[in-house]
């Protein structure tokens, strides 16, 4: 079974809407970006297949997404889960991710066939009546036209993780905390090394 990574976002949303209470630094369910950026730190495993230009997704990935969202919630950083959750076995993420069971589909029905033998003969129904023309409705006015109001201005926070490389968080949400901070930077060194090895990035040291 496949998926495209809006679908392995549902998914992993739907299996972990049970239990989505997270504490108060995650609390959001995975979305297309997270799991991109999970990819990049090798929290999960490439796609297993690709049709035409769309990357596509199994079972291993949903076990992955939500073992992360599990040790998340937990209170572990990414870096303890990265030492935890790289490169572990299908058996070690199921026994963490806890993935509900899929709901047993019950037999339909048996209905009984009709004795048509048994029955008496029916009544020849009479012809319905033509329903009533209905009355044509007068055009209403239409209502005059306002001009659109402009998008509220979205605040966007920018964390530098290192010269030449900053962090934007436009989702519109709180500042990042200290505590947010720190885990990010330490998160931010297989971003870091990835980008210097394509010569995105200039070979400097990151900024505290």
């Amino acid at each position: 079974m496949e998926w495209t990574i809006g679908e392995l976002a549902e998914r992993a949303s739907a299996a972990l809407s049970p239990t989505a209470q997270l504490n108060g630094r995650v609390r959001d369910v995975p979305n297309e970006r997270l799991i991109r950026w999970y990819a990049t730190i090798g929290l999960l495993d490439p796609p297993s297949a690709r049709r035409g230009r769309v990357a596509m997704y199994g079972r291993r990935h949903l076990l992955q997404l939500i073992a992360v969202k599990r040790r998340q919630a937990d209170g572990r950083t990414i870096a303890e889960i990265q030492a935890e959750l790289t490169g572990a076995t299908d058996q070690v993420l199921e026994s963490i991710a806890r993935l509900p069971e899929p709901p047993a589909e019950k037999p339909a029905p048996r209905t009984a066939r009709p004795r048509f033998w048994a029955e008496p003969p029916a009544s020849r129904p009479a012809a319905p009546r033509p329903p009533a023309p209905r009355p044509v409705p007068r055009a209403a006015t239409p209502p005059p036209h306002e001009p659109p109001h402009p998008p509220p201005a979205a605040i966007v926070h920018g964390v530098r993780l290192a010269t030449g490389v900053t962090l934007l968080l436009d989702g519109g949400g709180r500042a990042p905390s200290p505590d947010d901070l720190a885990e990010i930077t330490a998160a931010s060194e297989a971003l870091l090394s990835v980008l210097r090895h394509h010569d995105l990035a200039p070979p400097e040291g990151k900024l505290p």
